[in-house]
């Protein structure tokens, strides 16, 4: 598939999104019934090859990245982004196509897609993808986005100084996998509405510049995170 550059209302656009997730590599993991666990990493192109980051690494307008997720439960995926400037979009899955949104426990999965990948660009600042794992199919149409423009962050990445000296990388401590804040500027998730949530109390660990996400339990629900994307 060549890629086709679609604009999206926010900060990052998507190139060829209109895949269903990839599968790269099946590994081993406990079963549906198990405790939850969840990885997920942040790759960068470089010229012809993907690579894995840090997480918290601050990119580049025009940086083309993407998500590498696994979970040890299947259900169904979204992922949604607030902008710097403030504008809402569905990242994954393409509006109409929920059922595309299928994963599976054990294996790992591309988002957008295994020839698609997410460009960098807009004002300098965070954007925030906020992270759905349901185990029944999800309704898009029931949440309303917000107007575009609405709810600019105002927060700009920092270089940590000895980061640059040591490993020549700009991080900020801020950017990557973190529990769902349910603050004022979340995007109102209407399809959630009633759903019991499971976001405090999961647990985050880095480990070789993926986040390992688990819950202590076995109880059932909706799974809510986010991961914020910090750039120049």
């Amino acid at each position: 598939m060549i890629p086709m550059k679609v604009g999206l209302a926010g900060t990052l656009c998507v190139l060829s999104i209109c895949v269903p997730p990839a599968r790269a590599g099946a590994q081993s993991a406990p079963g549906e019934h198990s405790k939850l666990a969840l990885r997920v990493s942040l790759e960068l192109r470089k010229e012809d090859h993907w690579q894995r980051v840090d997480p918290k690494t601050v990119f580049n307008n025009g940086d083309q990245i993407r998500f590498r997720f696994m979970t040890s439960q299947g259900g169904f995926l979204y992922v949604m982004n607030r902008s710097s400037d403030g504008q809402v979009s569905w990242l994954f899955p393409v509006a109409g196509e929920g059922a595309r949104s299928r994963v599976e426990p054990g294996p790992d999965y591309l988002v957008p897609g295994n020839d698609g990948s997410f460009v960098v660009g807009g004002r300098a600042g965070f954007d925030v993808t906020y992270w759905i794992l349901s185990p029944a199919l999800m309704d898009m149409s029931e949440t309303a986005l917000p107007a575009p423009g609405s709810q600019p962050s105002t927060l700009e990445p920092r270089c940590r100084a000895e980061t640059l000296k040591a490993r020549g990388l700009c991080t900020d401590e801020r950017a990557g996998a973190r529990p769902f804040t349910q603050n004022g500027q979340a995007p109102p998730l209407g399809a959630l509405e009633g759903k019991p949530l499971v976001s405090r109390e999961l647990k985050f660990q880095s480990q070789n510049d993926s986040t390992h996400i688990s819950l202590a339990s076995s109880r059932s629900g909706v799974i809510v995170y986010e991961f914020l994307i910090a750039h120049k």
